[in-house]
């Protein structure tokens, strides 16, 4: 495989997100439950900003190369990566988003945090298919 192959890249694309949303889903989210009350907001506030500048160019990069396989050389894989695309960024938008500025917005609400970490699920198993059936 061509080491400028979009397919090569989407892999490594994919695979970084599915590292960092495992991470987020057993290892983030859950720990938001211990940081301090007092200290939450500021806290969260600085998360959302460094884990958006890390996510962010990620899911772009994931989105432009899918959609460049699907247009130039469509096939059922790529466009099976597409749908769970487009659900993860549905997902995200109206489900995690909001509850990031919720907790920015109120500070430390276990509510909340509990529904971040139920909803991120789908995210976490989308992003794991997308990546799996990218590398089949």
């Amino acid at each position: 495989m061509n080491i400028l192959s979009i397919p090569l890249w989407l892999d490594i694309v994919n695979f970084g997100l599915v590292v960092l949303i495992w991470l987020v889903q057993l290892i983030i989210y859950p720990a938001f439950a211990y940081i301090n009350e007092d200290e939450f907001a500021n806290w969260h506030r600085g998360y959302v900003k460094t884990i958006s500048s890390i996510a962010s160019p990620l899911m772009l990069a994931q989105m432009v190369l899918i959609l460049w396989l699907v247009f130039t050389q469509p096939g059922l894989p790529d466009f099976l990566m597409l749908s769970g695309i487009i659900i993860i960024w549905i997902s995200s938008f109206s489900l995690s988003v909001p509850c990031h500025k919720k907790l920015t917005q109120i500070g430390k609400n276990q509510s909340v945090i509990t529904r971040l970490v139920r909803t991120n699920w789908i995210r976490t198993i989308l992003w794991t298919a997308v990546f799996l059936t990218g590398i089949a």
